[in-house]
This record gives C-alpha cells, sequence and structure tokens, in this order.
C-alpha cells in the first residue's frame, strides 16, 4: 500500500531489468578504449583537415572568408545614425529605398556597386540597361549634372534639351521676318520666314575611372558624395566641352566650329584690336545680351598684351572672385579645343542646343591590370549626349588664315 493506494511490482521482471541495467553500467565503468583505436581517429582526424585544406585552398574559400569578414567588420563600423544605409547595404529591407535621403541613395548605390549587391543596385537604381550595366539613381545623375552645370563647362553655357528618344529635331530659322510699313488701303507687302529643321542624334560617350580601395571603403560615408560626385563628373566633363566645339557630326556630336555655319571674320597676320571689334559687332545687337568669347590659351596670352589706340589694355581683369575675365566687357572663357586658329564669340544658350539622353549606366570591374596592381576598381561611365548649332546668327567665329 502506498498512500493508501494498492501497487503491484511483477517482482521477476524488475530483477531481470535490474541485473540488465547494472550490467551495461558495469560494462560502461570497466571498458577502456584500445591504444590502437586511439591511433587510428588521430590519423583519421589528421587526413580529414589535410584534405579540407586543399580544398579550401582549391576554391579559394580562405579569401572569400577574409573578404567576408571585412564586409562585415565595415559594415558594423558605421554610426548608428546611418541605420536606414547600413538596412539597404545588408539587404535586409530593400522595400524602404524610398524613405532614404539624397545622400543616402548615392552613397547606397555607389557601395552596393562595388561590392557587387546586385539586389540593393537594382533597388536603388531606375533599372537595368539595355547594353548591361546599371542606370543611375535620379539623384545620382541630377546631382552630377549640377556639379557639371557648376563648373563653367559648356554644358553651363549652352542650352541643355532633354532628349525622350534617340533622335530630337529642332527647328531652325534660316532667314528672319522682314516688316514693311503700307499705306492707307494699299496692298500688304507678303513676308516669309524660311525654317529649317536641325537634328541632334544621341551619341554615346563612355569614360573610364579608377577608384582606390581606400574610396571604396569609406564609400558608405555620408561626406564623400560630394568627392564620389567629382569623380564621375570630371570623367565626363573634358569629353563634353570637346565635342560641343569640335564634334565630328557623325558619330559625335555636331560641334560649333564643325557645324560651319557661324558668320565669320578672317584674320591674315597677328591678331589686333580690329579682329576682336569686328568679330563682336558681326553679331546683331540683340545677340550681344550674355554673349561671351571662347578662346585657346596661347590666344589669351597674346590678347592680354593688347593695347588701344591709347595705351590702354583691352584685357578686363575679373571684378571678383569666381568670376571671369572680359574684354571689351564680355566674359571670357578659356577652352583649349577652340584651338590657335580660332576665337568664338556668341550668346551659346541661343545657338547651340545640348541635347540631353536621360540613360546614364554604370559598370565595374576589378580584372584590369591597373585595378589588380594598385588595388583600384575600374568604373565605367556610358552617357548619352546629342548637338547641333539650332541658331547660327547668335554666333561668331574669327578665324585666323595662314
Amino acid at each position: 500500500m502506498l498512500d493508501g493506494k494498492k501497487v503491484y511490482l511483477k517482482e521477476a521482471e524488475a530483477e531481470e531489468t535490474t541485473e540488465e541495467v547494472d550490467e551495461e553500467v558495469e560494462v560502461e565503468e570497466d571498458a577502456d578504449l584500445p591504444e590502437e583505436e586511439e591511433d587510428i581517429d588521430e590519423k583519421v582526424d589528421e587526413v580529414s583537415e589535410k584534405i579540407a585544406s586543399e580544398v579550401r585552398a582549391k576554391l579559394g574559400l580562405d579569401k572569400v572568408t577574409d573578404l567576408n569578414s571585412k564586409v562585415e567588420k565595415l559594415l558594423d563600423n558605421q554610426s548608428k545614425g546611418n541605420s536606414k544605409l547600413m538596412d539597404i547595404l545588408k539587404g535586409d529591407d530593400l522595400s524602404k529605398t524610398k524613405s532614404l535621403t539624397k545622400e543616402e541613395k548615392i552613397v547606397g548605390f555607389y557601395n552596393a556597386l562595388i561590392t557587387g549587391d546586385r539586389a540593393v543596385c537594382k533597388a536603388l537604381s531606375e533599372g537595368v540597361a539595355a547594353d548591361g550595366g546599371y542606370l543611375f539613381p535620379d539623384e545620382f545623375r541630377a546631382e552630377l549634372v549640377r556639379w557639371l552645370a557648376d563648373q563653367n563647362r559648356m554644358r553651363s553655357l549652352v542650352r541643355v534639351v532633354p532628349m525622350r528618344r534617340d533622335i530630337l529635331k529642332a527647328p531652325s530659322l534660316a532667314t528672319s521676318v522682314e516688316v514693311y510699313w503700307t499705306a492707307e488701303n494699299a496692298s500688304k507687302t507678303t513676308t516669309t520666314a524660311s525654317f529649317g529643321e536641325i537634328t541632334l542624334t544621341a551619341r554615346k560617350v563612355a569614360a573610364i575611372l579608377y577608384a582606390s580601395d581606400e574610396l571604396v571603403e569609406d564609400s558608405t560615408e555620408i561626406d564623400v558624395v560630394n568627392l564620389i560626385i567629382q569623380l564621375f563628373g570630371e570623367a565626363l566633363a573634358n569629353e563634353e566641352d570637346r565635342v560641343i566645339i569640335a564634334g565630328n557630326g557623325s558619330t559625335e556630336p555636331t560641334g560649333i566650329i564643325t557645324a560651319g555655319t557661324l558668320p565669320t571674320v578672317a584674320c591674315s597676320g597677328n591678331l589686333d584690336f580690329d579682329d576682336i571689334i569686328n568679330t563682336v559687332y558681326l553679331l546683331q545687337q540683340k545677340y550681344h545680351t550674355d554673349a561671351s568669347f571662347l578662346i585657346h590659351r596661347t590666344n589669351i596670352k597674346e590678347l592680354r598684351k593688347l593695347k588701344d589706340s591709347d595705351g590702354r589694355y583691352i584685357w578686363g581683369e575679373p571684378v571678383s572672385a569666381g568670376s571671369p575675365p572680359t574684354i571689351l566687357g564680355y566674359p571670357v572663357y578659356e577652352n583649349q579645343w577652340v584651338g590657335e586658329a580660332n576665337i568664338l564669340f556668341g550668346n551659346w544658350k541661343l545657338c547651340y542646343w545640348l541635347g540631353d539622353r536621360k540613360s546614364m549606366t554604370v559598370t565595374v570591374s576589378n580584372t584590369t591590370e591597373t585595378a589588380f596592381t594598385k588595388d583600384q576598381t575600374a568604373i565605367r561611365v556610358v552617357q548619352r549626349i546629342g548637338g547641333n548649332v539650332v541658331l547660327s546668327q547668335a554666333g561668331a567665329h574669327l578665324q585666323t588664315i595662314p
């Protein structure tokens, strides 16, 4: 009886079970592994480790592990203030990309581009281009275009028009409208204006720039945004300047000089003050507003020496820091692509249109020789622009005749 209840015990089975358990315990307590079996286990472990080491070396798993640890360390070292950005970079929550600031999107896209995170690139970019690579986020491209326009480059002087398609047709005025006075009840003279058509065709220009590994490591910091923009901007600015002035019009946009439609003043012999005056007044008065000179460095040196009949220099020094010098009150911009044989003067926003195709793609590679030997990452940027002279009367060309 246990606590008022009857309990039945099968003694024979209980004893048998107890004996078996005791027997098992006794075996476990008295059993020792032979030394030969211990030696075999050690050899098996040694061979297994050797095989594993060879497999890791063959597949490069050690390098992958090391790279992964570096990436994790990079992400862990970021400030808590960039928690939204960290979520994007780690790929934890790509649905919140719209809540990122402009700077966060730029550094997030750049970092994902360098590290090869396709999911983040796709989430932050405007899509994948037909010829490969990712389209820049609108924020990235807007900052890049703004930086180009602030550098006193040709983009800031000409009229930039958006191109939604690869070809943009624009009307050009071939002849001006004439006005007549008539007497009362007299027949009015018919006047006509002749219009032509200018075609802007988007051409592809590619630039390759190299980013150091140090910049890549710091690319998740907000304060490198301006540096990233400048790297991309400088790679494209010089080529834009060249084609706006001297583009061949077939594989490149048509340049101001190569269009060959501007009114021309011929200069034989040495450049003098009269040549400059003749060029300025070749333009009608209505185009003088906002007009400026585009001059090669060599000619600037000569123009700085020119004096009028009273011995006064015609060259005007900048009136304030950052403003351009002047000739006869008109701004002068140095441009190496104009060449020593030419001087250009005009209202360039009326004279020339730069067609800006919206798509701008970027791809990354670290397999080039320079990238490998100098710890750099090669970044290839592809831009599509078109350009042509649309109003030739708004510009003038002073050309030196040998």
